[in-house]
């Protein structure tokens, strides 16, 4: 007996009811983040005095893996550790998405001779399997962030089977600033098979001790989502809520302006190759719709924070065809207007890309992003640097 064609109906009709249930989930949760937080609010550091122009610039850039651990590395994430410290966290393997594919660590000591450790690797799939009693067919990208007491967290991505879009999300932690860590949890991010979650920027802190992680989605569309994170030792705790969806922008980076006002500032996903915008009045709870910000993207990753004397410094691919430009944007204005400040690195036919930026206690900023796919460089600068007149260019 040959099938008619009700089987077909029914299939048909269960990827529409998966659709349903996968947009309409990040709604739910939307609401009863609104119900469990009534009043959210992020943590923002006091603007500080921006030291005097005749201050020197200074400007330091190197690999941190200079002797290039493996062939390709990748999604580079920088945090501040006690006593002036750094960390850093990547991916590494034959190539993206490679089975031998791990997460490495490193730090920097400025106070031995300023150079960074020997990587070592935290997360290997065959670890990330172990520790969540789950099949992990590979492993991708890491971000790293703490508190000044030297507890740090590690997101990282895990994939099942597919591609992105079958991917999970995992945490590590660590109590004594990275010499130990924690098994993976998985998160339970969405109650039908838990897919298609991926973390590429660092969260901001709220006022109430959480954490405000900008994610995203890759399955069925393109859109930001923002993860709601409780760490405890024993068992953190998770919500995710969707700023917007659909197939216009993507992996977000998360910026606040002041307590209650924030701008999501996110890759393009279609066809047009904008760079996009949006924005809160309520700490996260409701946003307006993307809107182009002007500035060009190339369908790659960006990052944007907040610096100490209140300006939004960008750090974006300023081209729409390839990843061979890599420039700094300043805003003064809450990101409405952006000044195109320097250039990074430019190189037709290389890629400089997957920016990440932090600005450390003592003022200095640095940004860690994929050199030509085969480490990851380490640039350091003062806002003098930044603001000097040889950097600026007109928009």
């Amino acid at each position: 007996m040959t099938p008619g064609p009700i089987p077909i109906l029914r299939q048909r009709w269960l990827w529409i009811l998966l659709a349903i249930v996968l947009n309409l989930a990040p709604a739910a949760r939307k609401g009863w983040l609104g119900a469990a937080k009534p009043k959210p609010e992020f943590l923002v550091p006091v603007v500080a005095k921006q030291p005097p122009l005749s201050a020197a610039p200074f400007f330091r850039e190197e690999l941190i893996d200079p002797q290039f651990t493996s062939p390709s590395a990748h999604v580079a994430s920088l945090c501040e550790l006690p006593g002036g410290r750094l960390a850093a966290v990547w991916y590494g393997g034959a190539h993206e998405g490679a089975r031998d594919v791990a997460v490495y660590f490193a730090t920097h000591d400025p106070g031995e001779g300023g150079q960074w450790s020997a990587p070592r690797a935290l997360v290997t799939r065959k670890s990330a399997a172990r520790e969540t009693f789950r099949f992990v067919k590979k492993v991708g990208n890491p971000v790293l962030f703490g508190d000044t007491n030297g507890h740090l967290c590690l997101l990282y991505v895990s994939i099942g089977f597919g591609g992105w879009s079958g991917s999970s999300l995992n945490l590590k932690q660590s109590f004594d600033g990275g010499k130990s860590w924690s098994r993976s949890q998985r998160l339970g991010l969405s109650p039908f098979f838990n897919l298609s979650e991926l973390v590429k920027n660092g969260p901001v802190r709220m006022a109430d001790g959480g954490w405000a992680v900008p994610i995203y989605q890759e399955l069925l569309g393109k859109f930001p989502e923002l993860l709601w994170l409780r760490t405890a030792p024993d068992h953190s705790t998770t919500v995710k809520s969707r700023p917007f969806g659909g197939r216009t922008a993507f992996q977000p980076a998360l910026v606040a302006i002041d307590g209650k006002q924030a701008v999501l500032l996110c890759r393009a996903a279609g066809a047009i190759r904008d760079l996009y915008i949006a924005r809160t009045q309520d700490a996260g709870l409701h946003w307006t719709a993307p809107e182009s910000t002007g500035l060009p993207n190339s369908d790659s990753g960006l990052d944007a924070i907040r610096l100490k004397d209140g300006r939004i410094l960008l750090a974006f691919n300023d081209t729409s065809k390839d990843r061979h430009n890599l420039r700094l944007a300043v805003s003064s204005d809450e990101a409405r207007t952006w000044h195109r400040a320097a250039i990074l690195a430019d190189e037709p036919g290389a890629e400089f890309a997957y920016p990440f930026l932090l600005q450390s206690d003592d003022g200095l900023v640095h940004v860690a992003y994929t050199w030509k796919r085969r480490g990851i460089k380490h640039v350091a600068f003062n806002l003098a640097w930044l603001d000097a007149p040889a950097q600026e260019t007109t928009q």
